[in-house]
Parts: C-alpha cells; sequence; structure tokens
C-alpha cells in the first residue's frame, strides 16, 4: 500500500532523512522505532503529506503522493487519518464536536447522522456519554482515545500514530496499546505507529523498521527484531547509550 523511496528531508542544513526505503503493507501494523530525534515523526508527516521532500517519493497505491498539489493531496488524505502525540484536540469545541469536525468539513451527513457516528466511535474507544464534556474534563489517556475516535470517525484506510503512548503511566499506555490493537483487527486498516516504547512494539507490531542515521537500519518482523545481531539495534532496545558501548 505504501512505498517510500529515497526520501531526503533536511532543515536549515540539517539532513534528517537522508535516502529513506521503507514498504509498507496493506492491512497490517508497522512500528517505526528509532531514537529522539531521529525523524520518525518527520517520516510520518512526509507520509500524510504536510511536509515535502528534498528528493524521493512516498507512494500510496503506486501514485506518488509528495508530487501532488494541494488540492489532489485533500482527496488522498481522505483516506488516511492521525492521531497526533498530544492528541490536539480543540479546547474550545466539546468532545462531539472535535470528533466529528471532519465530518462537518467533508462529507453531506445530516447532524443526526454525525451525532450518531460520533457516539459510535466514542464507544469503539470505550467511552460513553461524554459528547458534552470539553477536552479540559478529561484525562490524558481519555484524550488520546478521543484522538483515536476522531480519526476513526472519516472510516479512513491507514491510520498513523505518533507517540500515541507518550506521557501516559504503564497501564493507561497498554489501555492505548490494546485499543490499537483492536481497531486494527475490528477496521482492518494499515496503521502505522512512530514510537521509542519497546513495549508497545512488542504489544502492537506485525512488523517493525528502525530508523537511524537518517536511513531505514532494520526492516522485519518483531521476532526478526529480537533475533537480530545488530548492535546499534540492539542498544536502543535495551537501552544501552551507544557512547558508553563505544568507550568500554
Amino acid at each position: 500500500m505504501i512505498e517510500i523511496k529515497q526520501l531526503f528531508k533536511r532543515f536549515e542544513g540539517n539532513e534528517v532523512l537522508r535516502g529513506v526505503d521503507l514498504t509498507i503493507g496493506k492491512g497490517h501494523t508497522t512500528a517505526i522505532i528509532g531514537s529522539s530525534g531521529s525523524g520518525k515523526s518527520v517520516l510520518l508527516k512526509h507520509i500524510i503529506g504536510l511536509l515535502k521532500p528534498e528528493a524521493g517519493c512516498v507512494f500510496l497505491d503506486g501514485v506518488c503522493v509528495t508530487d501532488l498539489n494541494y488540492e489532489q493531496l485533500k482527496d488522498v488524505r481522505k483516506k488516511m487519518a492521525m492521531v497526533f502525540q498530544g492528541a490536539a484536540l480543540f479546547d474550545s469545541m466539546t468532545i462531539a464536536e472535535n470528533v466529528g469536525i471532519g465530518l462537518y468539513s467533508h462529507t453531506r451527513m445530516s447532524r443526526e447522522q454525525i451525532a450518531r457516528r460520533v457516539t459510535e466511535c466514542l464507544d469503539w474507544v470505550g467511552l460513553h456519554k461524554i459528547e458534552k464534556l470539553s477536552p479540559a474534563e478529561l484525562s490524558g489517556g481519555m484524550q488520546k482515545r478521543v484522538a483515536i475516535a476522531r480519526a476513526i470517525a472519516m472510516e479512513p484506510e491507514i491510520l498513523l500514530y505518533d507517540e500515541p503512548t507518550t506521557g501516559l503511566d504503564p497501564i493507561r499506555a497498554n489501555s492505548i496499546n490494546d485499543l490499537i490493537v483492536h481497531l486494527q483487527n475490528k477496521l482492518d486498516v494499515t496503521s502505522i505507529v512512530v514510537t521509542h516504547d519497546m513495549n508497545s512494539v512488542e504489544r502492537i507490531a506485525d512488523f517493525v523498521a528502525f530508523l537511524h542515521n537518517g536511513r531505514i537500519r532494520f526492516e522485519g518482523t518483531v521476532q526478526e527484531l529480537r533475533e537480530s545481531e545488530d548492535v546499534i539495534l540492539r542498544n536502543f532496545v535495551e537501552g544501552v547509550d551507544e557512547v558508553e558501548t563505544l568507550a568500554a
């Protein structure tokens, strides 16, 4: 479904992506792992078309997304939805308005139809009778669930998660991981999860890609990840400081 070829991106002379090649299969959950600042979120924003590369292309069903103009990109984006790291809910809107915002903007559904869809999506993420509340009245974990409900409201084919468990305690983080797996099975979507949380990777991923120094250093199944003898990958997975390893 998604093929990334020789993707390059720099910011003010800092080369973040240095020729990324990655294939993401349809109907699977792929975790993109790497240290902080390695370019994971930058890569995610290229997939959804929020950033343009210096070179290379992101292909979606054979179409180069990075070559599309704004109007063409809007149609492609209807196939995708993103769950941002901080939930990114609108404080001035109710939960119902947050979840339904895409439906109001991009469909001809009536208010009654949208209200039913909003309730359905909130039910799917385990939230009930909160439509009239504001984001400030919810815990961090509940806000994450609302953000996921908003993402699935438009029935996307591809779900992108940017650090979905950041800032959550282990219990709430695991509940979000379980929710990602549940929605993957229920909706049969393609999920891409950017994370540095190896517990999340173990619980949710079918495939893993390790981004290091601007390139994909490892690509494979979770089992292949466990069995890899790549020292840099092992250091990351085990939380060992590379500098300390080289100095030893």
